[in-house]
């Protein structure tokens, strides 16, 4: 575990570019108290509950909630992260991943 991640915080794990959802992990461990009030909003997802694995960047495997609980995981959770950093910290992946699938899907075009 990096420095980063001795203090609970929300980490993004995986973008599908085909959705545009971006799914976060806990950087640590939470107590089982906090585990009751976040359940709710995670789930455990494997790379074939993804559909495509090709258009989906990251981890695909663990306890995860997506973009839309997060604001309400931080807020259980007194996570205090600027959401701002993070979504800069994202947008050049999340283009050149986009740029990828473009290419991929031209690729597939011709091929045909």
């Amino acid at each position: 575990m990096s420095k980063d991640e001795t203090k609970l915080n929300l980490r993004l794990s995986a973008i599908d570019c085909e959705t545009s959802t971006k799914y976060y992990q806990l950087t640590s461990e939470i107590s089982d108290e906090q585990k009751k009030l976040v359940k709710p909003y995670f789930k455990y997802y494997t790379p074939e509950e993804f559909g495509n694995s090709e258009n989906v960047a990251g981890i695909m495997e663990g306890w995860m909630c997506n973009d839309e609980d997060i604001n309400y995981v931080r807020k259980i959770l007194k996570i205090k992260e600027e959401r701002k950093k993070t979504v800069q910290h994202l947008q050049p992946v999340q283009k050149s991943l986009s740029k990828n699938i473009t290419l991929q899907d031209q690729i597939s075009e011709v091929d045909l």
